[in-house]
C-alpha cells in the first residue's frame, strides 16, 4: 500500500473515532422494596458528562420529561433531579412497577434505557367467594368458596372451619367439596398473612339443606294423675326450617290453659300443668320441611322408671352360695312386685370364641314382693341364696305397679366367694360391673319362676332350698 493511502486511513480512523461516544450506565438496576407512603429515588447515571434529553416511564406511562419545565399535575407525585435521578414521594400500592429512564441521544447514537422496580408492600385485603359471605346448598351438591385476596408479598392463606384449623396441603384461596353431610355446613374462615401489619380474616357462613334432625333426651316419661309432666323434643337441625307439631294417634294434640306447647330456642315441650288419666298414652313429636320429615315419639306413662341396682361395699354381702342385690326405681305409684332374672355369666361369644360348653345359659326368675309405699323413690333388699361358689352372675330387675311392668334394668355382674377358707372378697375383687343392655332377657320363655311370699328382708331355708334346687337343675341340663 502507498505511504498516501496509509495516510488517509488514518485520518478517517481519527475521525470516526472522535464521533463515536460510547456512553454506559454507572447506575445499576434495582428492585426497591418498600412501604405505603414512603419516598423513592430512582438513579438515572451515566459516565458521560454530557446533557440528554430524559424521560421517565413507570411501565408505558410517561411520569417525567427533563425538558418539560415543571411536573404535570399527573405527575405531580414524581419529580426528576438535575442529575436525572426520578424521586417518588407517598407511595402508594398503585405505584407498584417498573420504572425506566430513557435517555435520547443525538444520531446516530439512538437511546439508552434502564429500569427499576419499585415494589410497595403492603398489608393484605381479603374479598370473599360469594361477596355477601352466606352460601346455602343443598345436600348432595357442591360448596365452592374462596378469598381473593391482595397484598404485596402475595399474602398466604390458611382456613379454618368452626375455628378449627383445617388441615390442607396446599395454601389455596378456593375451597371446593361436596354437601354429604349436613355436618359439612358451618363458618369457613380464611386468614391471609404476608409479613405487612397484621393477618385479615373473613369468613362465609355455608348452610346445607337437609330434612330435620331431632332428638330427645327422654322418650319414657314417668308421671302420676294430678302430677305436672313434659314432653321434651329438641330440633337440633332443620334447613329449610320446618314445620312442627305434638301428635295423639296422628291427630294434632289439643291445647288449652292445662295442656300447653311452649318452645324456647330450639326445645319443643308439650307441658301437662295437671296430668289426668286420660292423658296417658303415645304421643310424636313431628318436624317436617320439603326435604324429609323426622318424627320422636314419647310415652307419656304411670309405668315405673327403670330401675338401676346400687354398688356398696357395706350393704353387698356375699357368700360362697348366696349374694345380696340392691336395687333403686322411681314410681309414683306402689310398686306390686319385681321380677329379679339371674344366670350363671359365661361370657359374651365373642368372649369365649364360639359357643358355650356346659349348663344352658337360661335366666331364672324370682318374683321379690314390693312394698306399701307411694314412692316416689322405692328401695329394695334381696338375698339371693343356693348360689354356686365361685361363680358370676348377671342380674336384671324390673318392677310392676298398678299401670304395668317397667323395661328391664342394666345387668349387674357379681360373683360369689370360692367354698373354701378364703376371707371373704371385697366388691372390689368381685369385679361388679354394670352393663346397659336395653333388650329383654335372653330366653326369656324358658326361664324358671320362683315366686316368694316372703319379704326381701326375710328369707326362709325353704326358699333357699328350692333356689338351690331350681339352679342345679339348670346346671345339669
Amino acid at each position: 500500500m502507498s505511504k498516501a493511502k496509509q495516510t488517509l486511513l488514518h485520518i478517517t480512523f481519527i475521525v470516526i473515532s472522535t464521533s463515536c461516544r460510547c456512553d454506559k450506565f454507572v447506575s445499576i438496576p434495582s428492585t426497591v422494596k418498600t412501604y405505603e407512603n414512603d419516598t423513592v429515588l430512582l438513579p438515572c447515571e451515566t459516565d458521560s458528562a454530557a446533557s440528554y434529553h430524559v424521560r421517565w416511564y413507570k411501565d408505558t406511562r410517561l411520569v417525567a420529561d427533563s425538558e418539560q419545565e415543571r411536573d404535570s399535575a399527573e405527575t405531580a407525585r414524581a419529580h426528576m433531579h438535575g442529575n436525572y435521578s426520578l424521586q417518588v414521594f407517598g407511595l402508594t400500592a398503585e405505584d407498584s412497577g417498573d420504572y425506566t429512564c430513557e435517555i435520547i441521544r443525538p444520531e446516530p447514537m439512538g437511546l439508552m434505557r434502564q429500569t427499576h422496580t419499585i415494589e410497595v408492600q403492603f398489608a393484605p385485603t381479603v374479598r370473599t367467594v360469594p361477596e355477601d359471605g352466606y352460601l346455602e346448598v343443598s345436600k348432595g351438591e357442591y360448596v365452592d368458596i374462596g378469598c381473593d385476596v391482595t397484598g404485596t408479598p402475595p399474602p398466604v392463606v390458611n382456613w379454618r372451619k368452626n375455628g378449627e384449623e383445617i388441615a390442607l396441603l396446599d395454601h389455596r384461596h378456593r375451597i371446593k367439596f361436596r354437601a354429604e353431610h349436613r355436618l359439612l355446613a358451618g363458618v369457613y374462615e380464611c386468614i391471609a398473612l404476608n409479613g405487612v401489619g397484621d393477618p385479615v380474616k373473613a369468613s362465609i357462613r355455608v348452610v346445607i339443606q337437609d330434612a330435620p334432625v331431632v332428638t330427645a333426651q327422654r322418650s319414657f316419661v314417668h308421671t302420676a294423675v294430678r302430677l305436672r309432666a313434659a314432653l321434651l323434643a329438641t330440633l337440633e337441625f332443620a334447613s329449610p326450617p320446618a314445620r312442627t307439631a305434638w301428635l295423639r294417634d296422628g291427630r294434632p294434640v289439643r291445647t288449652d290453659d292445662r295442656v300447653v306447647i311452649m318452645v324456647l330456642d330450639n326445645v319443643h315441650q308439650l307441658i301437662f300443668r295437671s296430668v289426668r288419666k286420660t292423658d296417658l298414652g303415645n304421643y310424636t313429636f313431628r318436624a317436617e320441611n320439603k326435604l324429609g320429615m323426622t318424627d320422636v315419639t314419647f310415652k307419656l306413662t304411670g309405668i315405673p322408671n327403670v330401675a338401676s341396682f346400687k354398688v356398696d361395699p357395706t350393704r353387698n354381702k356375699a357368700t360362697a352360695t348366696s349374694f345380696t342385690l340392691i336395687w333403686e326405681v322411681d314410681s309414683y305409684s306402689t310398686i306390686i312386685e319385681y321380677n329379679l332374672w339371674l344366670r350363671p355369666y359365661y361370657g359374651r361369644p365373642e368372649e369365649t370364641n364360639g359357643p358355650t360348653t356346659g349348663a344352658p345359659n337360661i335366666w331364672s326368675k324370682i318374683v321379690v314382693p314390693g312394698d306399701a309405699r307411694d314412692g316416689p323413690i322405692h328401695s329394695a333388699v334381696y338375698t339371693v341364696r343356693g348360689l354356686t361358689p365361685s361363680t358370676v352372675y348377671e342380674a336384671i330387675v324390673n318392677s310392676r305397679n298398678r299401670f304395668g311392668w317397667s323395661k328391664p334394668s342394666a345387668v349387674l355382674h357379681f360373683a360369689t366367694e370360692s367354698g373354701g377358707y378364703t376371707p371373704p372378697a371385697t366388691l372390689d375383687e368381685m369385679e361388679i360391673t354394670p352393663i346397659l343392655e336395653d333388650e329383654e332377657p335372653h330366653n326369656i320363655t324358658q326361664s324358671k319362676n320362683l315366686l316368694f311370699t316372703n319379704s326381701p328382708s326375710q328369707h326362709s331355708s325353704a326358699s333357699a332350698v328350692v333356689i338351690f334346687i331350681l339352679l342345679a337343675a339348670v346346671f345339669l341340663r
